[in-house]
């Protein structure tokens, strides 16, 4: 989260070092992904240097990129998760890793907001929507179930972060276009995948447009897509339509620099900057 610090305007430059942290996979397309919104982010970044590092899985650590900031020179660093939702891992991995590392480097940090529900990322998630149905004959809305799907989380608000994302995008589009949505979870939450799409098929539509909200490639996108295959199997009457991911595209970029950006100038005089 946020401190309370001045916003930067489109004429400061970011002083601090940038640190990017990605949840890691062992997927390599997902890791290949978010090296490129990384390297997205750093060549339109204002900022002294900016490292990309991960929560698990892969190389560098967050101690590691923190320490190689501090070598060069740089005792300023936002932090940025390229996270969809402040749950766990924004709330606790992330922030006691950084924690951590800053007090034995003795360097000040500052943890942005998640990607949450910035204009570019529901822009993106509805662009993915209409991809998946451009090659596709029009059915009318009343005849067809969006179920949007989020990865999950145990600290028992991951549906109303998710229900919040989705009315993010009915704003987006103005509400000239509400869509019957269901929401599923992959793990740690209900519903899950499963149940949301029998809860659609009982309706009977149409068609089902199934919604990963899931930044990269790897085994949460492919537990979705397994359980839509089950459900085409269970209802074959319904048309199933599996959306993309959001992946690396220049929009989640854009998310991240104002997640950035927002956290205002560096340095900041006395004022220490921790993270939450």
């Amino acid at each position: 989260m946020n401190l309370l610090l001045p916003a930067a305007t489109s004429a400061s430059p970011l002083r601090a070092a940038v640190l990017m942290v990605g949840h890691g996979t062992t997927d390599p397309v997902g890791a290949a992904e978010t090296r490129a919104v990384a390297a997205l982010v750093a060549g339109a970044s204002t900022a002294g240097a900016v490292e990309l590092a991960f929560l698990e899985l892969l190389e560098p650590s967050i101690d590691t990129a923190l320490e190689r900031l501090v070598a060069r020179g740089h005792r300023d660093v936002v932090a940025a998760p390229l996270l969809l939702f402040s749950a766990g891992h924004a709330r606790s991995d992330v922030p006691a890793a950084l924690t951590a590392a800053a007090a034995r480097l003795g360097c000040r940090v500052v943890q942005t907001e998640p990607l949450g529900t910035h204009p570019a990322i529901v822009a993106l998630a509805d662009r993915r929507r209409h991809e998946a149905l451009a090659s596709r004959v029009a059915v009318p809305a009343a005849e067809t179930i969006d179920v949007v799907v989020g990865r999950g989380a145990s600290d028992g608000g991951a549906a109303a972060r998710l229900a919040e994302f989705v009315s993010a995008g009915e704003r987006h589009r103005g509400g000239t276009q509400s869509l019957r949505t269901e929401l599923g979870f992959v793990a740690a939450a209900r519903p899950t995948v499963a149940e949301a799409l029998e809860r659609a098929a009982e309706a009977r539509p149409r068609r089902v447009v199934v919604r990963p909200h899931l930044l990269f490639s790897g085994r949460v996108e492919q537990d979705v897509a397994a359980a839509v295959v089950a459900a085409r199997q269970e209802h074959p009457r319904i048309e199933w339509v599996l959306a993309p991911r959001l992946g690396a595209d220049p929009l989640v970029a854009e998310a991240l620099r104002a997640r950035i950006t927002a956290v205002g100038p560096f340095p900041l005089g006395d004022t220490p900057a921790t993270v939450p």
